[in-house]
């Protein structure tokens, strides 16, 4: 065989060896705005809700508009679409990726960051979302609570709702976990302000302090807000235990 072609094929079969090196050792393809879509949902019944008309407006004031999602966006790492939606009661986030679609809470940053991490694995959502719940962490530490704990957001005589759920979290410290373990159940009265200090101190970065009342998990990240019976309290424990 002639030697120019010999040299020939064998430069050809270094490329090719080279592109599959490179190939095997090149990191994933990260998330992009190519392949993820989030859309930011506001409920639809809270575009023309009347403020002057008690719990018409719950939970639709407070949050993100068009013109304030850009910061989010950069905050999370993919841009969040806002629009007004029938099919969510509060703010949500819609996530399509992969094939594969969820709606998490978008109450907060960090209730946005959390959906992204999980689900697709946004590494700006997953380093944000792990600094504050780090910080949550070491925060009610602080006040002598471990990540199992629990922390009950309530209002006091002047919340209605308060009333009912007072009562089903007084049921719930009666119980336990499946291995014996106690419901440990922090009450902070944000009437008071030596009450309402775990959560302004603690809880900002995922929790509305102006609404009650909320079951809160430094563990999960989660809070369980509004009427809740004792059934789905007991259940958000549960998740709350296992995840510390």
């Amino acid at each position: 065989m002639d030697f120019r072609v010999v040299s020939g094929v064998l430069a050809v079969l270094c490329v090719v060896l080279a592109v599959v090196i490179v190939s095997a050792s090149a990191p994933a393809v990260p998330v992009s705005s190519a392949n993820i879509s989030v859309y930011y949902l506001y409920p639809l019944r809270c575009v023309d809700c009347d403020l002057n008309k008690l719990g018409q407006c719950d939970y639709c004031t407070s949050y993100y508009d068009e013109r304030t999602l850009g910061l989010v966006s950069d905050e999370v790492g993919v841009p969040l679409e806002f629009r007004v939606s029938d099919a969510v009661n509060t703010p949500g986030v819609f996530v399509s990726y992969k094939n594969k679609a969820t709606l998490g809470d978008a109450r907060t940053r960090y209730n946005i960051a959390g959906t992204l991490c999980r689900f697709a694995g946004v590494n700006k959502s997953c380093v944000y979302y792990g600094a504050q719940s780090k910080r949550v962490s070491e925060c009610v530490a602080g006040f002598g609570l471990g990540k199992g704990a629990l922390v009950y957001h309530t209002g006091g005589s002047g919340c209605v709702k308060c009333e009912k759920t007072d009562k089903v979290v007084s049921g719930l410290e009666s119980l336990s976990y499946d291995d014996n373990t106690p419901y440990l159940v922090k009450w902070a009265d944000r009437s008071k302000a030596s009450g309402a200090k775990i959560v302004s101190d603690c809880f900002q970065s995922y929790d509305n302090p102006s609404y009650a009342p909320q079951l809160l998990c430094a563990a999960t990240g989660r809070d369980l807000t509004g009427d809740f019976t004792l059934g789905q309290a007991r259940d958000f424990a549960d998740k709350c235990i296992e995840a510390a």
